[in-house]
Order: C-alpha cells, then sequence, then structure tokens
C-alpha cells in the first residue's frame, strides 16, 4: 500500500511540474507566434500603402520619393556603370 502511495504521489507531482511548465513557457510561445504574424500584417501594410501612395500621387509624396531616389542613384550609379562596361566587353567578345 505504500508503494502505491508514493507512486500516485510522484505521478501527481510530475502532472503538477509539466502544468506549470506549461504556464510558465506559454506566454514567450504566444509572444513569438505574434511576432511573426505582425511582420507579415507589417509588410502587407507597408505593400498597400505603397500602392496607396502611387495612386495619391502628391506634390509633397513627389518630393519625398524623389529624394530618396535621388540618393539611391547616386548610391547605385558607379555599381550601374561598372555593370554596363563588364556587359559590354562581354557582348562585345
Amino acid at each position: 500500500m505504500d508503494f502505491y502511495k508514493k507512486t500516485l504521489f510522484t505521478v501527481l507531482i510530475i502532472i503538477f511540474t509539466f502544468a506549470i511548465m506549461i504556464k510558465l513557457i506559454e506566454p514567450v510561445i504566444e509572444r513569438q507566434v505574434g511576432e511573426i504574424f505582425a511582420d507579415k500584417k507589417l509588410s502587407k501594410k507597408l505593400a498597400k500603402e505603397l500602392i496607396n501612395s502611387t495612386r495619391e500621387f502628391t506634390p509633397e509624396k513627389r518630393e519625398f520619393y524623389k529624394s530618396i531616389l535621388k540618393d539611391i542613384y547616386i548610391k547605385w550609379k558607379p555599381l550601374l556603370l561598372e555593370i554596363k562596361e563588364e556587359s559590354e566587353f562581354i557582348i562585345n567578345k
């Protein structure tokens, strides 16, 4: 009889320990899953905003995008010229 009491007590302690561990881990897993879906929502929101911004092209937005594209072009122009030269060399070869 004493053996069964010890076994039952051990099983209850193990179940109780698992329940506590699950309760402690649950918020962490929920937060990670929420971040995954938040990233997808953010990317969808950015895509929607980009599409809407091209439909409503106000002068302010035109200047904003113009400055961004100008900075990108200045940084990428040497690379684009290098690609163009290499491509022409390969074509002429």
